[in-house]
């Protein structure tokens, strides 16, 4: 019997600077291979994000364990997600990472294992969702500070969530799966077209189409309209807010110092927010979750309700 462990590649991922002490530490995967044998380690990783290049910390983390643990079999497993807080879509791709890995043919004989400290909180959610509903027959790992164990406790220990009345999550076919995840990233793509658009329509409104004066000129071009340029860099703040708000109106309309009525009624006139229709849920999608139910054809920016006082974006680990 062969122990595989599954594990988002973080951040800290293989290791990170504490600003308290100003040293490198090991990141979360190494602490925890270095206090636990694993057969096999399986690392998702995505392939691209803003906060950092974790095709880079995966190839690291593979020559370390190579290194280190010459008997280990390290695999990487790239996946294709828009946005890793996006409920909707993390469980998506993670459910079919995951399924692709129990279909390969030695798996017989072997069991598996997630590690839940690394990636954000959404990935942590949907470890726990995919586990405790038996998409994905593994155990749950989990590693503890050593300022908050005692010091004969080991490093890392296992989670167990046996809960008798958990819901259960009903597996979705091949075809609901894959347009699954191809609706969840269109949404995902629908608030970066709608930001890139605003910023194009502001460049456009300031005579800039054609920028043969150079950046930084002074000069007022040809056909340039003040009203329409205000009303661009207008546009564009708020599909920014919206953006760095997660969407939710109330934050956004924070972020820009207005009212949430004078936010949702001046997003309204100038084509950020527009009402939607009802559509019925897709197949496989986790009720209450941000995106559930929508149509993938909608092209508007995705835009949530929240309550005074919601928190922001978890980061990730």
């Amino acid at each position: 019997m062969s122990d595989v462990l599954l594990t988002w590649v973080g951040d800290r991922d293989p290791e990170w600077s504490d600003p308290a002490t100003r040293r490198r530490q090991s990141g979360p995967i190494l602490t925890l291979l270095r206090a636990r044998r694993f057969d096999s380690v399986r690392l998702l990783f995505t392939l691209s994000s803003p906060v950092s290049d974790f095709r880079l910390r995966a190839t690291q983390l593979l020559r370390i364990c190579q290194r280190e643990f010459p008997g280990m079999e390290v695999r990487q497993h790239p996946v294709d997600l828009i946005d890793v807080t996006d409920y909707v879509e993390v469980y998506r791709v993670t459910h079919d990472a995951c399924r692709r890995i129990l279909e390969e043919a030695e798996q017989e004989g072997r069991r598996y294992y997630v590690y839940l400290q690394p990636g954000t909180g959404q990935m942590q959610t949907v470890w726990v969702l995919l586990v405790q509903s038996r998409l994905l027959p593994a155990r749950m790992i989990a590693t503890v500070r050593p300022d908050l164990r005692a010091p004969w406790q080991p490093a890392w220990k296992e989670v167990d969530l046996s809960l008798a009345e958990l819901p259960q999550v009903i597996s979705p076919d091949e075809l609901t799966r894959t347009v699954g995840v191809l609706q969840a990233q269109n949404q995902n793509l629908t608030a970066t077209v709608a930001r890139l658009e605003a910023e194009l329509a502001a460049w456009r409104a300031g005579g800039r189409s054609r920028p043969e004066g150079g950046a930084g000129t002074s000069l007022i071009p040809p056909g340039f309209s003040l009203p329409a340029y205000l009303q661009a860099q207008e546009r564009l703040y708020f599909v920014r807010a919206l953006e760095q708000a997660g969407g939710r109106a109330a934050a956004a309309a924070r972020l820009l110092g207005l009212p949430p009525g004078t936010f949702r009624a001046r997003a309204q006139t100038l084509g950020v927010r527009k009402r939607r229709a009802r559509a019925p849920r897709l197949a496989g999608d986790i009720p209450g979750s941000p995106g559930a139910g929508r149509q993938s054809g909608e092209q508007e920016l995705p835009v949530q309700e929240e309550a005074a006082g919601a928190g922001g974006r978890p980061a990730s680990g």
